[in-house]
């Protein structure tokens, strides 16, 4: 009954000021949900694409400088996605193949290998959904 009352309300509310009811009961958070999970597929790295991926790390890790290690810190950014190759399970849609890597201990943070559908520009902070903040290395 308490539910009936609110949604009620809620809707009332939405007519009023002209908002569709998506947004009052939740439906626009499941389609957000839905999108961004088709905005980069994951699937377990192999041996050959971790190595790979730690041989382009320590490039990476050698030319950046503290300077820039602090900066970002600052921008609260904890991970740096660096380039990997493609391995037979990589779609053919698939415009780029990167890994994690910790900026703090200059590790590998998983063991999945990340395919983004649209290139990244490497130097840039990317906002990818579903995951924090991330500098895009090389």
């Amino acid at each position: 009954m308490r539910n009936e009352i609110v949604r009620s309300a809620a809707l009332v509310l939405c007519v009023i000021f002209g908002v569709t009811e998506i947004f009052a009961f939740g439906e626009n958070s499941t389609l957000r949900i839905i999108q961004t999970q088709t905005m980069f597929i994951r699937h377990t790295a192999t041996e050959y694409q971790r190595r790979v991926a730690e041989q382009n790390a320590k490039a990476f890790f050698k030319q950046l400088t503290p300077e820039k290690k602090a900066e970002l810190k600052r921008k609260k950014v904890k991970t740096v996605l660096i380039p990997t190759v493609r391995s037979k399970e990589t779609s053919p849609t698939a415009k780029e193949v990167r890994m994690r890597f910790s900026l703090e201990g200059e590790s590998l943070i998983d063991d999945y290998a990340y395919e983004f559908n649209n290139p990244l520009e490497a130097g840039t902070i990317a906002k990818i959904s579903g995951l924090d903040p991330e500098y895009v290395g090389q």
